[in-house]
C-alpha cells in the first residue's frame, strides 16, 4: 500500500514540477524577452533616429542573439532606472 501512495505521490510530483517548469519558461520569455526587447527596440530606434535596430518590432527572432541580448538588456536596464526614479520620488 505504501508503495502505491509513493508511486502516486511520485507521479503527481513530476506533473507539478512540469507546471511550473512550464511557468517558468513562459515568465522569463515574457519578462525577459518581449518587455525588454520592446522598450530597448523603442530606445535605440528614438536614440538612432530609426536606423537602429533594421529589424521590425516583432522581428525579435530574426536578430542576431547578441544584438537582442543587448537591447534587451538595455530595455530591462532602463524599465529598472525609471522604476528606481519613480519610487525614489514618492
Amino acid at each position: 500500500m505504501t508503495e502505491l501512495f509513493e508511486g502516486l505521490f511520485y507521479t503527481v510530483a513530476r506533473v507539478v514540477l512540469g507546471i511550473l517548469r512550464l511557468l517558468h519558461f513562459l515568465a522569463w520569455h515574457i519578462g525577459f524577452s518581449t518587455v525588454g526587447w520592446s522598450i530597448g527596440w523603442y530606445f535605440y530606434r528614438s536614440l538612432s533616429i530609426g536606423f537602429f535596430p533594421r529589424e521590425s518590432l516583432d522581428d525579435e527572432e530574426s536578430c542576431h542573439w547578441f544584438k537582442a541580448l543587448v537591447i534587451e538588456l538595455s530595455g530591462l536596464m532602463i524599465l529598472i532606472s525609471v522604476i528606481k526614479v519613480l519610487s525614489g520620488l514618492l
